[in-house]
Protein backbone atom coordinates (compact mmCIF):
# COMPACT_ATOMS: atom_id res chain seq x y z
CA UNK A 1 0.00 0.00 0.00
CA UNK A 2 1.13 3.35 0.12
CA UNK A 3 2.83 4.80 3.02
CA UNK A 4 4.03 8.47 3.33
CA UNK A 5 6.69 8.86 5.16
CA UNK A 6 5.73 8.84 8.90
CA UNK A 7 7.97 12.44 9.50
CA UNK A 8 6.26 14.28 7.49
CA UNK A 9 3.52 16.54 9.03
CA UNK A 10 1.02 15.38 5.91
CA UNK A 11 0.02 15.58 2.49
CA UNK A 12 -3.14 17.60 0.35
CA UNK A 13 -5.61 15.21 0.90
CA UNK A 14 -7.14 15.84 -2.61
CA UNK A 15 -4.05 13.97 -3.91
CA UNK A 16 -3.93 11.40 -0.97
CA UNK A 17 -7.76 10.89 -1.89
CA UNK A 18 -6.87 10.40 -5.84
CA UNK A 19 -4.03 7.87 -4.62
CA UNK A 20 -6.37 5.60 -3.42
CA UNK A 21 -7.98 4.36 -7.09
CA UNK A 22 -6.27 1.53 -9.21
CA UNK A 23 -6.75 4.06 -11.86
CA UNK A 24 -5.52 7.87 -11.68
CA UNK A 25 -8.44 10.31 -11.91
CA UNK A 26 -6.82 12.71 -14.57
CA UNK A 27 -7.42 10.46 -17.30
CA UNK A 28 -11.11 9.67 -16.75
CA UNK A 29 -11.87 11.87 -19.97
CA UNK A 30 -9.24 10.22 -22.12
CA UNK A 31 -10.67 6.53 -20.63
CA UNK A 32 -14.46 7.30 -21.53
CA UNK A 33 -13.17 8.53 -25.15
CA UNK A 34 -11.39 5.01 -25.15
CA UNK A 35 -14.05 2.96 -24.14
CA UNK A 36 -16.34 4.80 -26.67
CA UNK A 37 -14.31 4.58 -29.43
CA UNK A 38 -13.37 1.06 -29.00
CA UNK A 39 -16.93 -0.44 -28.07
CA UNK A 40 -18.36 1.21 -31.20
CA UNK A 41 -15.66 -0.45 -33.10
CA UNK A 42 -16.28 -3.86 -31.38
CA UNK A 43 -20.04 -3.97 -31.93
CA UNK A 44 -19.15 -2.94 -35.81
CA UNK A 45 -16.49 -5.42 -36.32
CA UNK A 46 -19.02 -7.89 -34.92
CA UNK A 47 -22.06 -6.84 -36.75
CA UNK A 48 -19.66 -7.00 -40.09
CA UNK A 49 -18.83 -10.68 -39.01
CA UNK A 50 -22.16 -11.48 -39.95
CA UNK A 51 -21.64 -10.44 -43.42
CA UNK A 52 -17.92 -11.66 -43.60
CA UNK A 53 -16.30 -13.63 -41.00
CA UNK A 54 -13.18 -12.78 -40.77
CA UNK A 55 -14.58 -9.20 -39.82
CA UNK A 56 -14.88 -10.64 -36.19
CA UNK A 57 -10.77 -10.86 -35.69
CA UNK A 58 -10.80 -6.73 -35.19
CA UNK A 59 -12.87 -7.07 -31.79
CA UNK A 60 -10.16 -8.10 -30.28
CA UNK A 61 -7.86 -6.19 -31.97
CA UNK A 62 -10.18 -3.46 -30.42
CA UNK A 63 -10.46 -4.45 -27.15
CA UNK A 64 -6.61 -4.99 -26.66
CA UNK A 65 -5.58 -1.46 -28.12
CA UNK A 66 -8.87 -0.26 -25.34
CA UNK A 67 -6.73 -2.52 -22.34
CA UNK A 68 -3.34 -0.60 -23.22
CA UNK A 69 -5.44 3.33 -23.48
CA UNK A 70 -7.07 2.28 -19.95
CA UNK A 71 -3.76 0.57 -18.09
CA UNK A 72 -1.76 3.66 -19.10
CA UNK A 73 -3.33 5.18 -16.78
CA UNK A 74 -2.93 2.56 -13.88
CA UNK A 75 -1.92 3.80 -9.95
CA UNK A 76 -0.71 0.44 -8.03
CA UNK A 77 0.18 0.56 -4.98
CA UNK A 78 3.63 1.28 -3.86
CA UNK A 79 6.06 1.22 -0.58
CA UNK A 80 7.62 3.83 0.41
CA UNK A 81 10.77 3.56 2.39
CA UNK A 82 10.98 4.77 5.86
CA UNK A 83 14.39 5.61 6.52
CA UNK A 84 16.01 9.50 6.93
CA UNK A 85 17.72 11.03 4.79
CA UNK A 86 16.52 9.61 1.21
CA UNK A 87 15.16 10.62 -1.88
CA UNK A 88 13.23 8.28 -4.15
CA UNK A 89 12.71 8.26 -7.86
CA UNK A 90 9.50 10.83 -9.15
CA UNK A 91 9.00 8.35 -11.45
CA UNK A 92 9.17 4.93 -12.90
CA UNK A 93 11.06 4.76 -15.74
CA UNK A 94 14.68 3.98 -16.98
CA UNK A 95 17.50 5.94 -15.77
CA UNK A 96 18.44 7.59 -19.05
CA UNK A 97 21.04 10.37 -18.06
CA UNK A 98 23.09 11.27 -13.94
CA UNK A 99 25.03 14.33 -15.46
CA UNK A 100 26.22 17.66 -13.16
CA UNK A 101 24.80 20.94 -14.83
CA UNK A 102 24.12 24.29 -13.45
CA UNK A 103 20.61 25.43 -12.61
CA UNK A 104 20.27 29.22 -13.27
CA UNK A 105 16.50 28.92 -11.97
CA UNK A 106 15.84 27.84 -8.23
CA UNK A 107 18.22 25.89 -6.86
CA UNK A 108 20.95 28.52 -8.42
CA UNK A 109 23.68 26.52 -8.23
CA UNK A 110 25.49 23.75 -10.25
CA UNK A 111 23.32 20.17 -9.57
CA UNK A 112 23.45 16.91 -10.09
CA UNK A 113 20.54 16.38 -12.33
CA UNK A 114 18.83 12.47 -12.48
CA UNK A 115 16.72 12.21 -15.68
CA UNK A 116 14.14 9.32 -15.50
CA UNK A 117 12.61 8.18 -18.85
CA UNK A 118 8.97 7.17 -18.76
CA UNK A 119 8.09 4.68 -22.14
CA UNK A 120 4.03 4.78 -23.31
CA UNK A 121 4.74 1.28 -21.21
CA UNK A 122 5.42 2.78 -17.99
CA UNK A 123 3.12 4.34 -15.03
CA UNK A 124 3.01 7.87 -15.47
CA UNK A 125 2.06 9.17 -12.16
CA UNK A 126 4.56 11.22 -10.36
CA UNK A 127 5.36 11.17 -6.83
CA UNK A 128 7.43 13.74 -4.02
CA UNK A 129 11.28 11.94 -3.90
CA UNK A 130 11.08 13.30 -0.37
CA UNK A 131 9.03 15.04 2.67
CA UNK A 132 9.00 18.92 1.06
CA UNK A 133 7.66 22.20 0.88
CA UNK A 134 7.01 23.62 -2.33
CA UNK A 135 7.96 26.74 -2.15
CA UNK A 136 8.36 27.66 -6.51
CA UNK A 137 6.66 26.64 -9.51
CA UNK A 138 6.92 27.18 -13.30
CA UNK A 139 4.83 26.09 -16.42
CA UNK A 140 6.92 26.72 -19.74
CA UNK A 141 5.30 26.51 -22.84
CA UNK A 142 7.82 24.45 -25.45
CA UNK A 143 8.52 21.70 -28.15
CA UNK A 144 7.68 17.79 -28.08
CA UNK A 145 11.23 16.61 -29.00
CA UNK A 146 12.02 12.95 -27.69
CA UNK A 147 12.24 12.90 -24.00
CA UNK A 148 15.21 10.32 -24.10
CA UNK A 149 17.59 13.49 -24.97
CA UNK A 150 18.79 15.81 -21.94
CA UNK A 151 18.22 17.88 -23.99
CA UNK A 152 13.79 17.94 -24.23
CA UNK A 153 14.00 19.47 -20.14
CA UNK A 154 15.74 22.39 -21.62
CA UNK A 155 13.61 22.76 -24.88
CA UNK A 156 10.25 21.24 -24.51
CA UNK A 157 7.34 21.94 -22.60
CA UNK A 158 7.78 21.42 -19.24
CA UNK A 159 6.41 22.06 -15.29
CA UNK A 160 9.28 22.80 -12.47
CA UNK A 161 8.39 22.48 -9.12
CA UNK A 162 11.05 24.36 -6.24
CA UNK A 163 11.08 21.94 -3.01
CA UNK A 164 12.54 22.65 0.38
CA UNK A 165 13.43 19.34 1.89
CA UNK A 166 11.84 19.36 5.81
CA UNK A 167 13.20 16.11 7.06
CA UNK A 168 14.99 16.21 9.94
CA UNK A 169 19.39 16.23 9.42
CA UNK A 170 21.40 17.72 7.53
CA UNK A 171 19.59 18.05 4.18
CA UNK A 172 17.25 19.96 5.81
CA UNK A 173 16.19 23.36 4.03
CA UNK A 174 18.31 22.08 0.95
CA UNK A 175 16.76 22.81 -2.32
CA UNK A 176 15.48 20.52 -4.64
CA UNK A 177 14.42 21.03 -8.53
CA UNK A 178 11.51 18.45 -9.95
CA UNK A 179 10.79 18.99 -13.19
CA UNK A 180 8.18 17.23 -15.69
CA UNK A 181 9.04 17.18 -19.02
CA UNK A 182 6.62 16.22 -21.73
CA UNK A 183 7.78 14.00 -24.60
CA UNK A 184 7.08 13.10 -28.50
CA UNK A 185 3.90 11.66 -27.72
CA UNK A 186 3.21 13.57 -24.55
CA UNK A 187 0.51 16.80 -24.69
CA UNK A 188 -0.35 17.51 -21.21
CA UNK A 189 1.37 17.59 -17.64
CA UNK A 190 -0.61 17.57 -14.69
CA UNK A 191 0.54 19.04 -11.51
CA UNK A 192 -2.28 19.71 -9.23
CA UNK A 193 -0.12 21.03 -6.29
CA UNK A 194 0.28 25.09 -4.88
CA UNK A 195 3.12 26.91 -3.73
CA UNK A 196 2.75 26.17 -0.14
CA UNK A 197 1.70 22.81 0.04
CA UNK A 198 3.45 20.52 2.57
CA UNK A 199 4.83 17.25 0.69
CA UNK A 200 5.58 13.65 1.99
CA UNK A 201 8.16 11.48 0.48
CA UNK A 202 6.33 8.99 -1.82
CA UNK A 203 3.43 11.20 -1.81
CA UNK A 204 1.35 11.51 -5.69
CA UNK A 205 1.91 15.20 -6.95
CA UNK A 206 0.53 14.74 -10.46
CA UNK A 207 1.12 12.93 -13.64
CA UNK A 208 2.50 13.40 -17.38
CA UNK A 209 0.30 11.85 -20.21
CA UNK A 210 1.83 9.38 -22.23
CA UNK A 211 6.03 9.48 -23.50
CA UNK A 212 7.69 11.73 -21.09
CA UNK A 213 10.43 11.81 -19.36
CA UNK A 214 11.22 13.40 -15.06
CA UNK A 215 13.92 15.13 -13.79
CA UNK A 216 15.08 15.67 -10.18
CA UNK A 217 18.15 18.06 -9.82
CA UNK A 218 20.28 18.16 -6.42
CA UNK A 219 22.94 20.81 -5.73
CA UNK A 220 26.30 18.88 -5.39
CA UNK A 221 27.12 20.41 -1.80
CA UNK A 222 24.65 18.83 -0.63
CA UNK A 223 26.38 15.96 0.09
CA UNK A 224 24.26 13.38 -1.94
CA UNK A 225 25.27 9.82 -2.56
CA UNK A 226 23.92 8.37 -5.69
CA UNK A 227 22.67 4.88 -5.23
CA UNK A 228 21.45 4.16 -9.58
CA UNK A 229 23.07 3.87 -12.53
CA UNK A 230 22.48 4.93 -16.26
CA UNK A 231 20.34 2.06 -17.47
CA UNK A 232 18.18 1.08 -14.52
CA UNK A 233 15.12 0.57 -14.04
CA UNK A 234 13.22 2.60 -11.17
CA UNK A 235 9.47 2.61 -9.32
CA UNK A 236 8.14 5.78 -8.54
CA UNK A 237 7.93 6.99 -4.51
CA UNK A 238 9.76 3.46 -4.15
CA UNK A 239 13.34 3.10 -5.59
CA UNK A 240 15.96 4.82 -3.68
CA UNK A 241 17.97 7.28 -6.10
CA UNK A 242 20.45 8.22 -3.28
CA UNK A 243 21.18 9.28 0.48
CA UNK A 244 22.70 12.29 2.03
CA UNK A 245 25.69 11.70 3.62
CA UNK A 246 27.18 13.56 6.93
CA UNK A 247 30.56 14.54 5.30
CA UNK A 248 29.72 17.17 2.70
CA UNK A 249 29.65 16.44 -1.31
CA UNK A 250 29.34 13.19 -2.04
Amino acid sequence: MHTPHSGHPGHPEHLVAADRPYLAPWGRREMLRASAICAAATATALGLAAWQPWFALFAPIALAFWAILILFFRNPRRSVPQEPGLLVAPADGTIWDIEAVDEPEFVAERCLRIGIFLSVFDIHVNRAPCDASLVWSRHREGQFRDARSPEAGRVNESTSLGLTVEEAGRAHGTRLLLRQVSGAIARRIVTPVEIGNSLARGGLIGMIKYGSRTELWVPLTAGFEVAVAKGDKVRGGETVLGRFVADGAA
